[in-house]
């Protein structure tokens, strides 16, 4: 493995499809264990398959992943990891006139688009707004901070989540 490789592991080379028909495809599997994208995103078992398609405006990236992201519970704030599911597509067009019509992202010059971009977008995503570490997770102390789940204080409680 180069290090090219290991700092960029979701960099594709699509320079080939430049001189590909329209309709050629191409299909790409991924495995991670862990992976670290850009900036400051974290997820294990990253999963999935996704494709490039030539089209007559460019490439459209068809992508179905999945992955377990590291979240916090919305009631007891400790950490808990999310299991998450995307499908998604993305247009990235030839030429910069086209860009600007469309609203899409462009082919680099250099043929290699960066995925981490888009997959870690679409992943946050599906991040659920309310996260809880089990059903019926008891919360924190509104006055002491006390994980519930862990122990009781003193206090009086009588938060009902339902």
């Amino acid at each position: 493995m180069t290090m090219e490789q290991i700092r960029h592991p979701l960099r594709t080379n699509v320079g080939y499809f430049l001189n590909k028909p329209i309709g050629y495809s191409r299909e790409f599997e991924i495995d991670f264990p862990h992976i670290f994208i850009e900036p400051d995103f974290h997820a294990d078992n990253l999963k999935g398959t996704y494709s490039f398609s030539r089209t007559s405006e460019g490439l459209l990236l068809q992508a179905d992943l999945e992955a377990d992201i590291k979240g916090q519970c919305s009631r007891c704030l400790e950490p808990v990891m999310v299991h998450v599911c995307t499908k998604f597509e993305e247009l990235y067009v030839f030429e910069t006139r086209m860009k600007e019509e469309l609203d899409e992202e462009e082919v680099p010059n250099d043929g290699y688009i960066e995925l981490g971009v888009p997959f870690r977008d679409y992943l946050l995503l599906e991040m659920p707004i309310n996260t809880l570490c089990q059903p019926d997770c008891k919360g924190i102390c509104i006055d002491c901070g006390q994980n519930l789940n862990a122990g009781t204080c003193e206090h009086n409680h009588s938060v009902d989540y339902s």
